[in-house]
């Protein structure tokens, strides 16, 4: 007679675990079964997203416009610092701080604060990691690298804010909803905003077709990007020439991360022969290398 009738962990011919036994958990087959449920979707979304994007070549062509447009904003940047190091307020600091905070309707309030909060570590980090994982799943890696890296502007951030050193604005002269204990000058909400939705708004401009939800998305970046600002100085964090000096800093940053993507872009999408087999899986999907 077979060993196995007194074995609790075997199950019966009715696929039932004896009486007293445990169920076994088959591991590999839960994960097939997972795998096979995820991945019709993985593929559907790449699919879609292949189908929409444009050709490399051609996104390159499309950014190096797009990136023409921030070239204007780094004047005076040099100045402006200079200036801050050596004095607490800009003139129209304090006109332009009382004038917004005077609006002190409820809902613009809750507006401010949303747009302001989604943008401190808590929020901003798991955005950043969580994006640049779609955008691995649909095949394009070299932007998902590239959205990782706008975490790189906090790093110069709090470069400038250590050698500035300008105090935040005080409860004794503004409202202040939130008090940070670090200093004012420029805002890192703001290069932060400019930088991660700013790289999301280049990316979706310049490597997909028009479309409705492109269009709205970009609409949602923007908004963001020109909302961070104002909703700064109305809660106090900041005054109007640190967010100034954020749009600058932020900009200056945008411009030579994007000057770097379109170099990496257009090595791996070159206009004549092939880039290296090594590097073909951060081209992007649905590439013809035949296509102008």
């Amino acid at each position: 007679m077979s060993n196995n009738i007194n074995d609790p962990t075997k199950t019966n011919l009715a696929g039932k675990p004896p009486m007293g036994g445990q169920p076994t958990v088959n591991l590999p087959e839960i994960a097939t079964r997972v795998e096979q449920n995820v991945k019709p979707v993985v593929d559907e979304a790449q699919r879609v997203a292949a189908q929409t994007s444009v050709s490399g070549r051609r996104a390159v062509s499309r950014g190096t416009m797009f990136l023409a447009f921030y070239l204007w904003l780094l004047s005076g940047l040099v100045m402006l610092s200079l200036f801050a190091r050596r004095t607490d307020l800009f003139p129209g600091d304090m006109s332009i701080t009382a004038q917004l905070q005077r609006r002190r309707w409820p809902w613009l309030r809750k507006f401010f604060y949303s747009v302001s909060e989604i943008g401190f570590p808590k929020w901003a980090v798991p955005q950043t990691v969580g994006l640049a994982a779609v955008f691995w799943a649909l095949r394009f890696r070299l932007e998902a690298i590239f959205i990782l890296l706008t975490g790189s502007s906090t790093l110069l951030n709090a470069i400038v804010k250590r050698v500035i050193k300008r105090p935040r604005p005080t409860a004794e002269r503004v409202t202040v909803v939130r008090v940070i204990n670090e200093p004012s000058f420029p805002s890192g909400h703001v290069m932060h905003y400019v930088n991660f939705y700013g790289l999301l708004i280049y990316l979706l401009s310049s490597n997909w077709r028009s479309g409705k939800l492109r269009n709205i998305l970009i609409g949602i970046c923007t908004a963001l990007i020109l909302c961070i600002g104002p909703s700064r100085i109305y809660l106090g964090a900041h005054w109007p020439s640190d967010v100034l000096a954020g749009y600058l800093y932020g900009s200056m940053w945008f411009v030579g991360l994007m000057t770097l993507y379109l170099r990496v872009k257009a090595w791996l999408h070159p206009k004549f022969g092939k880039p290296p087999e090594v590097v073909k899986p951060l081209r992007q999907p649905g590439d013809d290398d035949g296509e102008d």
